[in-house]
């Protein structure tokens, strides 16, 4: 399993899985490792996944400080994965919790992400409320 630095120095994996181009999977949860994911029912047979444990769950180390599970500091560990790649730009796809960290990283860097994928996507880190009439 390979891994690289974030920027605070925690060690974070990340899992590869089937051929194609890359698509930067983030896992839901929140604070879920990346397993539970599989191939994304078949998606491996077309596209090169690449699953990211976040910090504190999977492979991926414990960091030492607590505040360093915000969203925003988790977007700044998608950019150093992509820098980690060596990928100009990235096909980005969020699930549940992890919807808002996607979200956060397209707004931060737009012209690093070429496609945006929500799936089931939470939307508290972006103010947005949902209601039973949405």
């Amino acid at each position: 399993m390979p891994t690289f630095s974030a920027y605070d120095g925690t060690e974070l994996a990340y899992h590869e899985k089937g051929d194609g181009e890359p698509l930067l999977c983030l896992p839901g949860g929140p604070m879920r490792a990346s397993a539970y994911l599989g191939d994304l029912g078949g998606l491996t047979a077309h596209r090169h996944l690449i699953l990211l444990d976040l910090r504190g769950t999977g492979d991926s180390a414990v960091p030492d400080d607590p505040a360093t599970y915000r969203c925003d500091r988790l977007v700044d560990d998608v950019e150093a994965l992509r820098m980690h790649l060596g990928l100009d730009r990235v096909d980005l796809l969020g699930h549940s919790a992890s919807g808002n960290i996607a979200t956060l990283y397209a707004a931060r860097h737009p012209k690093r992400v070429r496609t945006l994928v929500l799936v089931a996507p939470a939307t508290q880190a972006l103010g947005l409320t949902v209601t039973d009439r949405d």
